[in-house]
């Protein structure tokens, strides 16, 4: 992470911004955030990850108190201020003072952006297995990328200590929901499946930049709800994010499978570039 933050309405030394120790999004985790990359100096997808935030917030019940604008304004300031070439830039919003444990009346909401450089991930197998914890699809809260994600975190420990790199979620009808970090993708014949947000999986930017790219190529992409035994019939399963971009998985438990037939994912992924380079080169 780089040494220098915005907060509020200004750019700050991290270690010299203060947060009220008693506001909600400290106390209760009360908050929302979203991820994005920095491309050659350049935030991208800003306006989708924007809006996104926006109705994440509504849903959280947390006020943003900067419009697209201004918010873009802050994070090119901050880009610039850190000299940031290729990284990645996360916008959080904090629920302010709520509850019984208030000082006095202050900011309605914190807001935050952090940036960091991206180190080159080395290229290595993706192995998925499947979490024992669950994810509620009814819940206030479900899709929505929330500052409290213990539950995520855990099960993302939980398959590491059985030394897989991810694992997946399953919702309360058994119903394939993402990764810990990350939306999922297989492909069956030539019909390219994900699940929908009925499941109780986050809209990632990703997710829909290459849903969108797959229609280009005249793919069949089908969401719903579907079962695990899904990923076992499947030829290939990738899993797209911010971070990963777009990343072919290698095992899902005892299931390989075969890089070499990854034909959709890899054509996807280039098209994907395609799409980085293209709003880099025009923004």
């Amino acid at each position: 992470m780089h040494p220098l933050i915005f907060h509020n309405d200004r750019i700050v030394a991290a270690a010299e911004s203060k947060i009220t120790p008693t506001v909600a999004g400290l106390l209760y985790g009360w908050g929302v955030f979203t991820t994005l990359r920095i491309y050659n100096g350049k935030a991208f997808a800003f306006e989708r990850h924007w809006r996104r935030l926006l109705l994440h917030a509504e849903k959280a019940r947390v006020s943003a108190p900067l419009d697209l604008k201004q918010a873009r304004r802050a994070l090119d300031k901050l880009i610039a201020a850190n000299s940031v070439e290729q990284g990645r830039a996360r916008l959080t919003l904090l629920k302010g003072q709520a509850g019984p444990w208030q000082i006095e009346p202050g900011r309605e909401a914190e807001f935050l952006i952090f940036t960091a450089s991206e180190t080159r991930r080395v290229r290595a197998d993706l192995a998925l297995t499947l979490s024992p914890y669950r994810v509620l699809s009814t819940g206030l809260l479900a899709g929505v990328k929330q500052t409290a994600l213990l539950e995520n975190l855990f099960a993302l420990d939980e398959a590491r200590s059985r030394e897989f790199n991810e694992a997946v979620l399953l919702n309360e009808r058994g119903e394939i929901v993402s990764a810990t970090a990350a939306n999922i993708f297989w492909v069956q014949g030539d019909e390219v499946f994900t699940p929908s947000l009925s499941t109780g999986c986050v809209a990632g930017v990703t997710r829909q930049l290459v849903h969108e790219a797959a229609v280009q190529w005249k793919l069949h992409v089908v969401e719903g709800g579907f079962t695990v035994q899904r990923l076992l019939d499947a030829r290939e399963v990738f899993l797209t994010s911010t971070t990963r971009e777009i990343s072919i998985v290698s095992s899902f438990d005892a299931k390989e499978y075969s890089s070499r037939q990854a034909r959709i994912a890899k054509l996807l992924s280039r098209e994907f570039q395609k799409v980085i380079r293209d709003a880099t080169m025009n923004s």
